[in-house]
């Protein structure tokens, strides 16, 4: 080897190391990320992730807020660690788990990794159900619980927590929301 050649190949060594870091990045940046920055505390991140997402499917984002903005997920957690009594949190996390491992079952791929059209399949396919006790309905009316007591839920409705004057005959206007409460 001569030393054109040795340059030649301490150069080209020295640019491959310059960019491994880069490479590195670029392909950590292609692993899994989770549907939310939130933590959670109580449940697990896989349990907590694939609620976050259900939350999501059942109340999203159109004109009024959806269930991220009404922080439906971290109350779930709230309730999961310090306000079920043992046997109902019990009840519950058996039920997520089955209902994780049995999405790990029908399509080979966690429930929060699905894409969303196979995500909607899975949970109409569960509300579907004829138990009144399944895991989903149980789950599915704590999201709709848990947002329409909330602060954001409320707003959404158009909510008037003080009663007025009642008013039995009303007209109302195509473009506004319906009014729970009096005006």
């Amino acid at each position: 080897m001569n030393r054109r050649e040795l340059l030649k190949k301490s150069v080209i060594a020295s640019l491959g190391l310059s960019f491994t870091p880069g490479l590195l990045v670029s392909l950590e940046s292609c692993a899994k990320e989770r549907p939310t920055t939130e933590q959670p505390v109580y449940l697990a991140e896989e349990q907590f992730d694939a609620i976050w997402q259900m939350a999501e499917l059942i109340l999203p984002q159109t004109d009024s807020p959806g269930a991220h903005e009404a922080g439906v997920t971290p109350f779930i957690d709230q309730l999961f660690g310090q306000y079920f009594e043992e046997d109902e949190k019990t009840k519950h996390e058996a039920g997520l788990r089955k209902f994780l491992a049995n999405c790990m079952d029908q399509y080979e791929k966690s429930f929060v990794d699905l894409d969303q059209e196979k995500q909607l399949d899975y949970l109409r396919t569960l509300d579907k159900e004829k138990h009144p006790d399944s895991f989903f309905k149980s789950i599915k009316q704590i999201i709709l619980w848990s947002y329409f007591t909330s602060e954001t839920g409320m707003r959404s409705m158009n909510y008037l927590p003080v009663p007025g004057r009642y008013n039995g005959c009303i007209t109302i206007d195509k473009n506004e929301k319906n009014l729970i409460g009096n005006r």
